[in-house]
């Protein structure tokens, strides 16, 4: 019982606890199917809302993996959106086109900032998209760790974008071309905008400034003499009733413009108070600069016309109106009140000189209807003066029905043209008078070379009429064929000489030479209109001339083969006599018996004789050819006077003369002069008076006559006690080769060009030389010349030129080069006397060769030899050793060798038959050893 009691109770307990779960069931399911409607009808409301929407929003986590997308899925796309679930972008659209999505992303995580991008689309439809990426918080702002992006296509705000950017380029490319720029002031905030285009106005482009910084620089611009005014009124534009402003700026670089500032329509605030002012600033530089030069041609015009002495007109025949400059007034010397008080044509009438009215009456008649009609006429002043007037209408207008309306014109005074045509033309007349009256030729030829005048006297020469002459052309008919082409050339070029001499043609065949002197008239274009030529017939001196010519030709080869004959002989005789006297001073230093002394004495004595006569020739034919020239340098002179009585002590004491020399202390020591030719002259002096003077003694006397600062003048005298010279031969004596009958015995036999050779080396001294003589008492010689003070001093080497220090060559090496054997035999016994070690070559080849293999000190070289010559050698020579001292030893002693020795790289020069103590000292003077 208590079994079956258990059994009910359990049954109801079971029965009401399935009633229990059953209504529990069934309010679980309830609110399961009440969430499930509220989360569908959500889901409805977001899509609806998506598809409202023309953005596409992505969510990424932050491994970059894409885990939502929502987008407007009504829309047609070319990619679904959705291939990007689950995948990164580069795995959708490749690293490339990805990474900039990537760097956003990163950007987003890793800053826990929002950023954006714009970009073309990865999948070619041009569009442009802008992608926004943010972090993703809750409402507590903790980051979730995913990140949104949403991308919108942004394509129509970018044509918008450019289209406005194109509009803005043209504006400022508008303001650019208009040279403008705008402002703006906010009074408010008292902020000033400069435009950048203003700033290129001002010439600082690439300057940003703003507020009062920019209005200070600006003010800072402006020309000093407009500042002031020019910031008072932009100080004032807020409140100013003044809308415009002109003042000149000076620009950062120095230039000059001139400047407009308009203020535009002001901006006001709800109380009426001002907001902000705008307005443009404009470069009116150019059209400054065209006013000005407007005003500088109208006052030029003006200036020109009163110049000119021209006035303008106008002419209203409706209103009988006459309009006209001013210069008309002068030109017809009245006053204005006159000048309008009647009409035009009486006036004309008026003061038109009586044989003239016809001529304005036909103008008011005929030319009143014709446009570019002109007359001249006479007027009569106030002041009974004839003017020339001339009337031009240039231009006549009418309206649309044909009829007058206004006349314009100008009148000139032409009063001093007509007087010049006038006395051109008589001056024209006369001219041709002129030329018939003179005895020379004359023709004019138009530019065609058409004659249109000539002279009887040019008729009568070529054997025409001048009828016959007139209209012939003057280069076809009377010029030579040979030079007509030439005379054509210089006339088309313009280049015609005003004096030039040519050949004509006569009418018989013969030619006459003319001497032209031309003339040539242009028209208004500088072009040659007419040329006048007046010649004198000149045929007879063309001959004499050419003949002169042909004399002077056959002189100048004469003096040339004169010269190569001098220079042949020169060579010729100098070669043995090098021999002859080079043995001689070789066998006088040998110590020879006392009876070969003399016999040797003479020998050397005539071969210095004969040498001296060669080069008095040499020199004669120097000084002839102008080819001497002084060599100023330091010297003593009373040294020089004492050496020069030293050498004639000898020639003296073999005719017991006594020899003195009478020198003033005052004389400086150091001059600058020409020492050798001052000793040739003293020779030449001593020697003949030496010479001419059996008995008595020989003076020569320096005289100091003034001393300066910069130099002295001494005066020379050369006397002797000999035979004198006769009085009517003194004006010749200094003639070449010239002698006086007196003195001319064979015991005073000369060449004669001892005193020629002197009196022209005096000349060279810019100085003269006289004599007094007589017959029978003697002679004197006196000269003057003048020195410059030297500023050194003469060396001790200089003192002592001509004694030898052997023991100073001692070990020289020398090449001495000739083809004369004994040349070679006598110039080798010198050197070795002095020590020098020597070798010799025969020729330039061999010199060369030599030279090449060994290294010397000096080389003496002759320049005329066979297979090659000196001067050859010597340039091979320099092109292996350009530091060896080359002398050139040579029986030419002709100038023009010299100068071709030292331009072939010699270093000096000598001439044979050598002194040998002038051989010592050059080779002194270029001794220095070198290193082997």
């Amino acid at each position: 019982m208590h079994f079956s009691l258990y059994l009910i109770v359990a049954f109801v307990g079971l029965t009401l606890l399935s009633f229990l779960v059953i209504l529990l069931v069934r309010g679980l399911l309830k609110r399961l199917d009440n969430k499930v409607s509220a989360h569908l009808n959500a889901r409805d409301d977001l899509n609806a809302l998506l598809n409202s929407l023309n953005d596409v929003i992505f969510e990424f986590n932050e491994e970059r993996v894409c885990l939502n997308v929502w987008f407007n899925e009504r829309d047609d796309r070319v990619v679904d959106p959705r291939v990007c679930i689950g995948k990164k972008l580069e795995e959708v659209i490749g690293y490339e086109k990805a990474l900039k999505f990537n760097q956003a992303l990163d950007f987003a995580i890793d800053y826990k900032q929002p950023t954006s991008l714009e970009y073309v689309s990865d999948f070619g439809t041009g569009a442009w998209l802008l992608a926004k990426v943010t972090p993703v918080f809750d409402n507590k702002g903790k980051y979730l760790n995913r990140v949104s992006a949403s991308v919108s296509n942004i394509s129509e705000q970018k044509r918008y974008e450019s289209k406005l950017k194109e509009k803005e380029l043209l504006l400022l490319e508008a303001q650019h071309v208009a040279k403008i720029g705008n402002w703006l002031y906010d009074k408010a905030s008292q902020e000033i905008f400069l435009s950048e285009s203003l700033f290129r106005i001002m010439g600082s482009e690439g300057l940003a400034l703003k507020g009062r910084a920019a209005f200070e620089y600006y003010i800072s611009l402006v020309h000093h003499d407009d500042r002031e005014k020019c910031q008072s009124f932009l100080s004032a534009v807020s409140s100013s009733a003044t809308k415009q402003l002109e003042h000149k700026l000076i620009t950062p670089e120095g230039e000059l413009k001139y400047i407009r500032i308009i203020v535009g329509d002001k901006t006001l605030n709800n109380d009426g108070t001002i907001q902000r002012v705008a307005g443009i600033i404009q470069d009116i530089t150019e059209i400054k600069l065209s006013e000005k030069l407007i005003k500088r041609g109208k006052a030029e015009l003006i200036e020109a016309q009163t110049i000119a002495k021209i006035g303008n007109w106008s002419w209203r025949p409706s209103t009988k109106k006459l309009s006209y400059s001013d210069e008309l007034v002068n030109i017809f010397e009245v006053n204005t009140t006159k000048f309008i008080s009647i009409s035009p044509f009486r006036f004309l009438l008026k003061v038109v000189h009586e044989n003239d009215r016809q001529i304005v009456r036909n103008l008011y008649k005929s030319g009143i209807n014709a446009s570019d009609h002109s007359c001249v006429f006479r007027i009569l002043t106030s002041q009974k003066k004839v003017k020339y007037i001339s009337i031009i209408i240039g231009k006549i207008l009418r309206n649309e029905k044909g009829q007058l309306n206004k006349i314009i014109g100008t009148i000139q005074d032409i009063t001093e043209q007509k007087q010049f045509e006038l006395d051109y033309t008589r001056t024209d007349d006369k001219f041709k008078r002129i030329l018939e009256a003179v005895n020379l030729v004359a023709v004019t030829v138009d530019r065609t070379g058409t004659i249109v005048f000539c002279n009887q006297h040019l008729a009568n020469l070529l054997g025409y009429t001048r009828d016959e002459i007139i209209g012939m052309n003057w280069y076809n008919s009377f010029i030579p064929d040979g030079i007509v082409q030439h005379i054509n050339g210089m006339i088309d070029a313009d280049a015609l000489p005003s004096k030039y001499t040519n050949a004509i043609k006569c009418k018989d065949g013969s030619e006459c030479i003319i001497s032209w002197k031309n003339t040539m008239t242009r028209d208004e274009n500088g072009e040659i209109d007419e040329i006048t030529g007046i010649g004198e017939d000149v045929t007879e001196q063309f001959r004499v001339t050419q003949e002169l010519i042909s004399a002077k030709e056959m002189a100048e080869k004469s003096s040339k083969f004169k010269s190569e004959f001098l220079s042949t002989m020169s060579h010729e005789i100098r070669t043995p006599m090098n021999a002859v006297i080079g043995t001689t001073n070789l066998l006088l230093n040998e110590n020879p018996r006392p009876e070969q002394m003399e016999y040797l004495n003479i020998l050397k004595f005539s071969g210095e004789n004969l040498l001296a006569i060669i080069n008095d020739i040499l020199d004669y034919n120097k000084i002839e050819a102008g080819k001497l020239e002084l060599n100023p340098q330091n010297f003593d002179l009373r040294q020089l006077a004492q050496k020069t009585i030293h050498i004639f002590s000898a020639r003296a004491a073999e005719k017991n003369l006594q020899l003195e020399l009478l020198a003033d202390d005052g004389i400086p020591d150091n001059l600058m002069g020409d020492q050798q030719r001052l000793s040739q002259i003293l020779n030449n002096l001593i020697s003949n008076a030496i010479k001419f003077t059996d008995s008595g003694k020989i003076t020569l006397q320096l005289q100091l006559i003034i001393k300066g600062d910069a130099g002295v003048t001494v005066k020379f005298v050369v006397a002797d006690t000999g035979i004198g010279i006769s009085p009517e031969h003194q004006s010749v004596i200094f003639d070449p080769f010239v002698q006086d009958p007196v003195i001319n015995q064979p015991v005073h036999m000369g060449t004669g060009l001892g005193l020629a050779i002197t009196k022209r080396l005096v000349n060279l001294h810019k100085s003269d030389i006289s004599v007094v003589s007589d017959t029978g008492k003697g002679a004197q010689f006196t000269f003057v010349i003048t020195f410059a003070l030297a500023h050194t001093e003469i060396t001790e080497e200089k003192k002592n030129v001509g004694v030898q220090d052997v023991g100073a060559l001692n070990g020289m090496q020398v090449l001495v080069v000739d083809d004369n054997k004994m040349n070679l035999l006598i110039a080798s016994k010198f050197l070795k006397k002095w020590h020098i070690n020597v070798d010799s070559a025969n020729n330039g080849e061999e010199a060369v060769s030599i030279a090449a293999q060994k290294r010397y000190d000096l080389i003496i070289m002759d320049l005329q030899m066979p297979f090659m010559n000196g001067f050859e050698a010597t340039e091979k020579i320099r092109e292996f050793d350009i530091e060896v001292p080359i002398i050139a030893l040579t029986a030419d002693a002709m100038p023009d060798t010299y100068d071709k020795a030292i331009s072939s790289g010699m270093n000096d020069y000598l001439t044979k038959p050598f002194v040998p103590d002038v051989l010592f000292n050059k080779i002194s003077t270029y001794y220095k050893k070198r290193d082997y």
